[in-house]
């Protein structure tokens, strides 16, 4: 078997590019093996793979070199995720804008288009950022947990990268456009629609980013990830349909939205489905870590 396609191996690399920018993964993972190569047998065996990864340390350590010095309270690669939301998020508020002018254009008038303007912007920077200080936050924790713990190669679970295909960055865009659209739904309203409604309304957005943001911070589609995208989807399908039931008008919006978060739930399902063999070996490692540190107690 190739030295990159060991387990063991495998998931030190998965550790290794966890973090660090994506332009620079790619070095750290052909250094890393370059290193591992010369430090093994030219025969070897499973032990040895095991015996130097412990040698070499967390990974976390290893990957300090590639990590860039934080921008604008964010670094590293929270920093590239920062910026590509707001490519996306802007992109998706210019199409809920449009769709809304073909919709409801007569809804402009008597509404001081700057102030709509100032609020989508304003949504748009929060939304890319807040999300993505929250995401470096737990990165700081996790890696710092990490480091103080006492270090074995058993200690890395096995996960799966984060592949999106095209149709779910255009599927998060239609949802996040409909979200914009929304948002000027409420602002241009002839109706009384409570500040209390747009507010939740902001929430359900914000959320629905955060799961996305850390999905993309953690590079992978388990561990809490996967629970946090779970809850946001059907908490914010129930919120809609309650919304709409009591709060506001069922506009198509609101309807697009839910379907996008009903095709989400059955693509992660699908996808998880598929990778049932890496959560089963999960949950025995965590479970043999617990008897362990019992053990040793």
């Amino acid at each position: 078997m190739k030295l990159i396609e060991h387990e063991l191996v495998d998931r030190y690399i998965y550790y290794l590019q966890r973090y660090i920018p994506y332009d620079k993964q790619e070095a750290a993972k052909e250094d890393f093996l370059d290193i591992l190569r010369d430090r093994l047998p030219e025969i070897y065996t499973e032990e040895d793979i095991k015996k130097e990864l412990n040698r070499m340390g967390n990974p976390y350590e290893f990957a300090g070199a590639y990590s860039d010095p934080g921008n604008f309270l964010l670094s590293g690669k929270n920093y590239e995720i920062f910026k590509a939301f707001l490519k996306i998020l802007s992109i998706s508020a210019l199409l809920g804008i449009i769709v809304f002018t073909f919709n409801y254009f007569r809804r402009f008038q008597g509404t001081s288009l700057f102030d709509i303007l100032k609020s989508l912007v304003v949504s748009i920077f929060i939304l890319s950022l807040l999300p993505s200080w929250i995401c470096e936050k737990i990165k700081t924790t996790k890696i710092l947990r990490a480091l103080m713990d006492e270090w074995d190669i058993d200690n890395l679970y096995e996960s799966k990268k984060l592949k999106l295909e095209v149709y779910e960055i255009g599927l998060l865009m239609v949802k996040f456009s409909m979200y914009f659209m929304l948002q000027v739904y409420i602002l241009t309203a002839s109706i009384n629609i409570s500040i209390a409604t747009y507010s939740f309304v902001m929430i359900l957005f914000f959320i629905n980013v955060l799961s996305v943001n850390f999905k993309f911070s953690e590079n992978t589609i388990f561990s809490k990830t996967m629970y946090v995208e779970y809850f946001v989807d059907i908490f914010s399908i129930i919120s809609l349909i309650f919304l709409t039931s009591y709060h506001m008008p069922r506009v198509f919006a609101i309807k697009i939205i839910i379907l996008c978060n009903i095709v989400n739930l059955i693509l992660n399902s699908y996808t998880i489905s598929k990778s049932k063999n890496i959560l089963l070996s999960r949950k025995k490692r965590k479970k043999n870590r617990r008897r362990n540190k019992k053990d040793r107690d």
